[in-house]
Parts: C-alpha cells; sequence; structure tokens
C-alpha cells in the first residue's frame, strides 16, 4: 500500500504538469488559427476594396479551402446583393458604371471559388 502512495506522489506533479502544458499547447494552437483567419479576413477585405487580379488570386487562394468556402462564398454573395441594389437604384450613369464593374468582378470572384 506505501508503494502505491509513493508512485502515486510521484507521478502526480507529472501528470498535473503534463495537463497544465497540453492545456497551454492547445491555447496557443486556437490563437494561432484564431489569428490565421484574421488575416485571411483582412486579406479578402484588401481585395474585394482593390479589385483586381491580384485581388481574384487572394479571393481563390481562401475560398477554395474547404473549411472557408461557405464562408467566403456567402460574403462575397451578400457584397454582390448590396452592389446590385445600389446599382439599380441609381440614375446616374457613371457611379452605375463602377457598380456594374464591382458586380461583375463579384460574380467573377465567385464563380472562381465555384469551379474548384
Amino acid at each position: 500500500m506505501h508503494l502505491t502512495i509513493k508512485l502515486l506522489v510521484l507521478i502526480l506533479p507529472f501528470l498535473v504538469i503534463s495537463n497544465v502544458v497540453a492545456q497551454k499547447v492547445t491555447g496557443s494552437v486556437a490563437e494561432n488559427e484564431t489569428y490565421q483567419i484574421g488575416l485571411m479576413v483582412q486579406d479578402i477585405q484588401g481585395a474585394l476594396e482593390t479589385r483586381d487580379e491580384q485581388a481574384l488570386q487572394t479571393i481563390s487562394l481562401y475560398g477554395t479551402d474547404s473549411r472557408y468556402y461557405s464562408m467566403i462564398r456567402g460574403w462575397l454573395f451578400q457584397e454582390l446583393v448590396g452592389v446590385e441594389s445600389q446599382l439599380h437604384a441609381t440614375k446616374n450613369k457613371k457611379s452605375a458604371q463602377k457598380f456594374q464593374n464591382n458586380s461583375n468582378f463579384l460574380k467573377k470572384a465567385i464563380i472562381l471559388i465555384d469551379l474548384e
């Protein structure tokens, strides 16, 4: 009986320490994933503002990742709905062309990630 208690006393601190280390590692992994998602959101937001060929590549990079596809596609679709609403509401030809260009870009981005 004394041997069991001695073993328990010797092993217990290692179990506690390994549990604490495991929790810190798991927490670090979760924080890193959260950070990476934040960077992805910033990259896509920047791509939606520039709307050039590099922007399409950025959207494609993230949008074809199955973990993020539905979120990014939904985001693009909601952007498209807003742009198309503005397009249909505007009477100014210059503004209408701007909205049409934005609409075309968003449609192209959606098609690009849907094809993958």
